[in-house]
This record gives C-alpha cells, sequence and structure tokens, in this order.
C-alpha cells in the first residue's frame, strides 16, 4: 500500500500518549516518527474520561508537539485512532448458527453475515467495539477456515469485545467536537498490546498476557492461536501509592518512595535497612508487598475465570505495563503462579526513529498504530496545508506611509518628478511650546496662519500725516488682542483685568 501517516493515542489513568508512524506495507511494519506524552491526574478513572474539558486541553498540547516533529512538519494531524481499555472493557462470548435449505459453499460473505449478527446480539448496557472469532464448525466438526468448505450449517464461536456506552461518547466528546479530531477508529488497548508483545508461537501453545497500569490490570489469554478470554481488574499500581499514604505521605511524595524503594518481595532483598523520609524502609516495604501479594493473586484467579487450568498455557506469563516497574513484581508473578513469566519488549516490526521516552514505555501507544496498519484499510490521519507553496499576498503599507495629500505611498511618490511650478510651498515647522497671547506672530489656528483682521496687512500703507487713522487702526486692533485673549485664558482674574482696561480705556476716549 502507498505511505500513510497514522496518528494513535492511548489515554491512561496516570498519562496520555501520542504518537505518529509510518505505515508502507500490510505486514504491520510502521516506523514512529515521533512520540509524546503528557502526565494527568484524576482526569481519568479506570479508563473512562471524566473531564473531557482538561483532557482535550492535554490532547492539544500533544498534537502540537507531535506536529512540530522533525519528520512530520509541516503536515497537521485531522484524525486519530484512539485506545480503548479500563475497568468496563471485557468479553462476552457468543455463538451463531446458520442452516442452510441445500449443501452450499461457505464464502466471505457468509462469514461476514454471521458476524454481523453476532453484533446486533443484545448485551444490556454494553456497547460492542470489536467481535473476534474463537472457532468454526461445519456441519458440527470444528475447520480452521470455513471459508471454501461445503456444508449445510455453519456455526461461529465469538468474543464480543465490550465496554460502556459513556466511555466512548466522552471520548468523542473529547476529540470530535474539543479539539476537531476526528476518530478514525478504536483500538482494544489490551489486545493490541498482546498481539505486539506475544509470539505466534505463544498465542498457539497457549498464554497469558497482563498489562499492570496505574488503576486497572487487563488480562488477555490466548490458546490454540486465538482470544480466548479478556477481562480487565479494577486494582493497579495506584493502589501500592495510596496504601504507602497511611505513613502520613502526600501521595506525589508516596509515589516517588514507591518508586525509589519499593520491593514486592522485600525479603529477598540483600539491601541494609535504611530510613526514608522518617521511617524503616522494612516498613514501607510490608505495605508494598502486602498490596503485590493481593494483586498477583487476583491476577492468577483469572486463569480459573477462563475456565482454563494453568498446564493449558505452557507459554506462561507476559508481563507489561508500568506497575510492572516494581522492584521484584515479575518474580513475585513467577513464584506464585508456578509459570515462567518475562517482560513485553518492543516487537521487530517497530522501528523507532524517536528516543525521547524509552521504548518500554511507549509499547501501549505504537501497538495501536501497529494494530492499525496491520488491517486492510488504513486511513490517512494527516494533511499537509493547502497554502503552503503559496506565495504570501504583499504586505499593505502603514497608514502613516500615505502622503495626506496625495493619498499614495511616500516612496511611490517620491519616484514621480514634480514640476517646480506645481509644487506646494513648504510650511514652516510648528513647536509644541505653548503660544504667547500678547505676540502677534503667534495668532496661528489649526489651518494655518490667523489673518482676520485685514489691517494686519495694510499698517504699511498709514504715513505719519494720517495720524488719526492710525490710532483708530491701533484701537481696534488692541481691543481684537484683548478680546482674543479673554476667550483663550481660562483665569478668572485675567479675564477680571482685561474688561477693567477696557472700561479705563472708553473714558480716555
Amino acid at each position: 500500500m502507498e505511505q500513510k501517516y497514522i496518528v494513535a493515542f492511548e489515554i491512561g489513568s496516570s498519562s496520555i500518549k501520542g504518537t505518529v508512524a509510518v505505515a508502507s506495507d500490510d505486514s504491520g511494519h510502521i516506523n514512529v516518527l515521533a512520540v509524546a506524552e503528557e502526565p494527568i491526574r484524576d482526569k481519568v478513572r479506570y479508563g473512562l474520561v471524566e473531564n473531557p474539558s482538561e483532557v482535550a486541553s492535554t490532547i492539544s498540547a500533544i498534537v502540537r508537539r507531535l506536529q512540530q516533529t522533525h519528520g512530520v512538519a509541516p503536515r497537521m494531524i485531522r484524525s486519530a485512532y484512539v485506545g480503548i481499555s479500563g475497568r468496563s472493557v471485557a468479553s462476552i462470548p457468543c455463538s451463531v448458527t446458520r442452516d442452510f435449505h441445500a449443501e452450499l459453499e461457505v464464502t466471505d460473505n457468509v462469514v461476514d453475515d454471521i458476524l454481523n449478527e453476532a453484533i446486533a446480539t443484545p448485551i444490556g448496557d454494553k456497547s460492542v467495539v470489536n467481535v473476534l472469532p474463537v472457532s468454526f464448525s461445519i456441519d458440527g466438526s470444528t475447520v480452521s477456515s470455513p471459508v471454501g468448505e461445503f456444508g449445510h450449517s455453519i456455526s461461529a464461536k465469538v468474543n464480543l469485545i465490550t465496554c460502556k456506552p459513556k466511555m466512548k461518547n466522552n471520548l468523542n466528546r473529547v476529540f470530535h467536537e474539543r479539539c476537531g479530531i476526528n476518530i478514525a477508529g478504536y483500538v482494544v488497548t489490551p489486545i493490541a498490546l498482546a498481539k505486539l508483545a506475544l509470539t505466534p508461537e505463544e498465542r498457539r501453545l497457549g498464554v497469558m498476557f497482563v498489562d499492570f497500569g496505574a488503576e486497572t490490570t487487563s488480562i488477555v489469554i490466548y490458546r490454540g492461536g486465538v482470544l480466548q478470554y479478556i477481562s480487565t481488574i479494577p486494582i493497579g499500581s495506584r493502589n501500592i501509592t495510596r496504601d504507602l499514604t497511611s505513613l502520613n505521605f502526600l501521595e506525589e511524595r508516596a509515589e516517588e518512595i514507591k518508586k525509589a524503594v519499593g520491593d514486592a518481595m522485600p525479603q529477598n532483598s540483600a539491601t541494609p535497612a535504611l530510613v526514608t523520609d522518617g521511617h524503616d524502609n522494612s516498613e514501607i516495604n510490608n505495605i508494598v508487598a502486602a498490596r503485590a501479594d493481593e494483586i498477583v493473586s487476583n491476577i492468577i484467579e483469572h486463569i480459573n475465570y477462563a475456565e482454563l487450568k494453568r498446564e493449558q498455557l505452557p507459554a506462561g506469563i507476559v508481563l507489561a505495563g508500568g506497575g510492572s516497574r516494581l522492584r521484584n513484581f515479575m518474580e513475585l508473578l513467577a513464584k506464585l503462579s508456578k509459570m515462567k513469566t518475562r517482560m513485553a519488549s518492543i516487537s521487530s516490526s517497530i522501528t523507532l526513529s524517536t528516543h525521547d521516552i524509552p521504548a518500554d514505555r511507549v509499547l501501549d501507544v505504537t501497538a495501536i498504530a501497529s494494530a492499525v496498519a496491520a488491517t486492510d484499510k488504513v486511513t490517512e490521519c494527516t494533511e499537509m496545508p493547502q497554502n503552503l507553496n503559496q506565495t504570501p499576498a504583499a504586505t499593505p503599507a502603514r497608514p502613516d506611509e500615505y502622503d495626506p495629500f496625495e493619498q499614495q505611498p511616500k516612496q511611490a511618490a517620491a519616484r514621480q518628478p514634480q514640476d517646480p511650478a506645481r509644487q506646494r510651498p513648504a510650511t514652516p515647522a510648528r513647536t509644541a511650546t505653548k503660544p504667547d497671547p500678547f505676540d502677534d506672530r503667534n495668532d496661528i489656528s489649526r489651518i494655518g496662519t490667523y489673518d482676520e483682521d485685514e489691517y494686519d496687512d495694510l499698517s504699511d500703507e498709514f504715513d505719519d500725516e494720517d495720524d488719526t487713522n492710525y490710532k483708530r487702526y491701533k484701537k481696534k486692533k488692541d481691543k481684537k488682542k484683548r478680546d482674543k485673549n479673554e476667550s483663550n485664558e481660562s483665569s478668572f482674574w485675567v479675564k477680571l483685568g482685561n474688561k477693567l482696561t477696557g472700561l479705563m480705556e472708553e473714558d480716555d476716549e
């Protein structure tokens, strides 16, 4: 197939992870270009989004980081595959039988119709996420592959993978409504992880896969190459952290202590007795070990719930998840189960082009991308910006670059030759100082020189012999100056003084 960009998200109780990977063939091999992780607390409980608004904000931050990564930029994320996991995820066995009127060949369409009929089976308040075939029978005989067989009837045993409808509804609110990202499909994270971490031989022999998370522990059992059982225990490594708060630690500090000195089997530890925050480490690890024993006992009990025996799972137990990093937890699981146990590791079908996060911590989100790449139809999750190759529009000149008279940019006007006869005279520079009301040279208004008094330009026409006319002109001009001063000055005493001066001059006449 053509190269496609796959975007995947895993929303856990302690963190949210996102990845962008490239798939170029149908084998499921992917090249992981970018991975981003953001911690969260009390926003997702047991796999269910409790606060869509804050979870959406965290996802938006992850999207921005992914889009800025070399190999992804300048592509924009438009859709994503989302993992589903948590307390409500479980498998429900279902059987469907179809009889034919005559001996017919079983085709792909017949198998699809049977699977669709199984999906339509009423299952109460649960929502079907996926359907996984367990076995097929033709005329009562079990067959490995029904397509191409002939018979009068066909029966199918399947596992319906279900979850609460609210889980999918809240995920849709987060991605589609708040982040503007379409959900290309849902992937059951524990199944995707098991397919990635388990070898085909282990799945055929019989194996238990355990994903030990912060608030939940998922269990997937394979036998005969098909999934036989899936369930989720509502308990995780955070229960150990909360137990440690009984020693008067804040939860954040209890988490740090658990990671630093916590030991699921303290009796096997050869380290000397130490004290942490005023408490002996043996006191701390008594609490850790007690809860670890309980979690391991619950894990082992699910073999009985699947109606299997330990001898039917000779490939043992494969362990994954953040909680599995607790010191000696894997050893405790092997001891109590009496089964061989190993840690899950990144598959050879995944190439990590980024090392921002350790490989064991990105196993879940990369497993989602790998499961998508192995399907027949893969949705392209990114797109190139449409205006990437467009020439940016010319930036308009700022308003202060325009001549108020010519209405064109100053630079453009400067390049145009002008007729000296048509050029306007230069306007004298003006100062910001306050004008003196008694200085004739400062009779200036907003639009130019104050030239209302016609006698200003006629003063030179009077000669010494025309004393009478000159005195009248002088008196009239002084009176106008006083009137103007009166309008400009705001002081009451100045106005009063000007008025008295006027009265006195009238008496002199």
